[in-house]
């Protein structure tokens, strides 16, 4: 009998950004980005999204509005991979979105009940803005996941030649701005954890982040409410 365990083809990232965008409208705050886990069942994946701010330490009613699948909803069209999208009344909005990538470093399904992957893992996410209005302000248009590893090292790397493409003629020279964090560095000056910033002629932005795996049930409830003020 084969006793060796099953390794799903897909992984679904649930993920949570957390913003304040009129305090600063070309703050992509990232920083603010938290990827709470992966699961090898989508099933499993939309039932933690949608209790993902009440883990981290949120109620209904710290909120003006509260949309589900925001995705159908006329406004939200350029968002299709939302499943939750909060604002409180101070302005702070919450995203929360899955998606989805090959499981190419071979993670077996989980165990857990809950079917999150207990292995923490080290994600390279890539946020695409472009120039939106006469005024320049930056929105956030795409969020995604472009690798998922067990190490940092591995995540870094493959960061470091997401945008590139030197066979196709893509260079750092192809970006008007580009900017890497250097050797022991975790930053290169656009926000925690941002390791590449690049940008086009277009207006186009690229920031490539790497982020570790963290459990909202790690978050304090007291912080999580001091957000809502």
């Amino acid at each position: 009998m084969d006793q060796r365990p099953y390794i799903p083809e897909t992984l679904y990232h649930v993920l949570l950004t957390i913003s304040h965008i009129s305090k600063n409208p070309n703050d992509l705050m990232i920083e603010n980005l938290r990827v709470p886990g992966t699961y090898t069942s989508l099933l499993q994946a939309k039932a933690a999204a949608h209790s993902c701010l009440y883990e981290a330490g949120y109620e209904k009613e710290f909120f003006e509005t509260y949309e589900v699948a925001p995705g159908h909803v006329e406004g939200h069209e350029h968002e299709p991979h939302i499943i939750i999208h909060a604002t409180a009344t101070d302005g702070t909005t919450f995203r929360v979105r899955i998606r989805n990538t090959r499981n190419e470093t071979g993670l077996p399904a989980s165990d857990l009940a809950d079917g999150r992957v207990s292995v923490p893992l080290y994600y390279v996410i890539q946020v695409t803005t472009e120039y939106v209005g006469d005024e320049g302000v930056n929105l956030v248009q795409e969020v995604d996941v472009r690798g998922v590893f067990t190490s940092y090292a591995e995540a870094r790397k493959f960061a470091s030649r997401v945008l590139l493409s030197p066979e196709d003629g893509i260079t750092k020279d192809t970006f008007v701005e580009y900017s890497e964090a250097g050797p022991g560095e975790t930053d290169c000056g656009f926000g925690e954890n941002v390791v590449v910033h690049a940008a086009l002629g277009n207006g186009t932005k690229y920031l490539l982040a790497v982020v570790k795996t963290q459990e909202l049930e790690a978050l304090d409830v007291a912080e999580a409410a001091m957000r809502i003020r």
